[in-house]
């Protein structure tokens, strides 16, 4: 039995798409672990000021404001990681059958990169303008890249397999 060459570029796209979707995952537990941290810290300091008689509702104020946006983090990257997981795995089963997974995957990774180029230049609501650039984020942006690339890829050999069975 022949392997499709669509076949093997569907299965290494469904590869990519695991790896970035457990990258996100990864990335959002990192965070909540951090949050956790970081929430276990703040209590221990408002009991200390707490004793010392200092005032905890500025302290206790900003920490919900910085907690929003670190949950929120934390939500999407979560969101954004097991939404990439099926649709692999979609990829796997549909192979070359149907465009839908790979037209959700241009469109989401493209989308993604779009909108973290636009969260580092611009100061975007409820975002703000972040300024960290770290090693998971680059990998995040190369996997999404080649992702983009070869869905698209995948979309114009489905395309034009289409269309020599329709002339056969």
């Amino acid at each position: 039995m022949e392997k499709k060459p669509t076949h093997v570029l569907a299965i290494t796209l469904a590869a990519i798409m695991f790896a970035t979707g457990v990258l996100y995952l990864s990335v959002a537990s990192d965070e909540f672990g951090s949050l956790k941290q970081e929430a276990h810290a703040a209590e221990s300091g408002e009991n200390e000021a707490t004793e010392s008689g200092e005032n905890e509702r500025a302290s206790s104020q900003s920490q919900s404001e910085s907690g929003f946006g670190d949950m929120g983090e934390i939500v999407f990257f979560t969101i954004v990681g097991a939404a990439y997981i099926p649709i692999g795995m979609w990829m796997l089963k549909a192979k070359a059958i149907t465009r839908k997974p790979y037209l959700i995957a241009l469109i989401g990774s493209a989308a993604l990169i779009v909108f973290y180029v636009a969260t580092r230049t611009m100061d975007i609501p409820m975002v703000g303008l972040q300024e960290d650039i770290g090693a998971p984020d680059i990998t995040a942006k190369v996997l999404q890249g080649a992702i983009v690339a070869l869905a698209g890829f995948m979309l114009f050999a489905i395309s034009k397999q289409r269309k020599t069975q329709k002339l056969a």
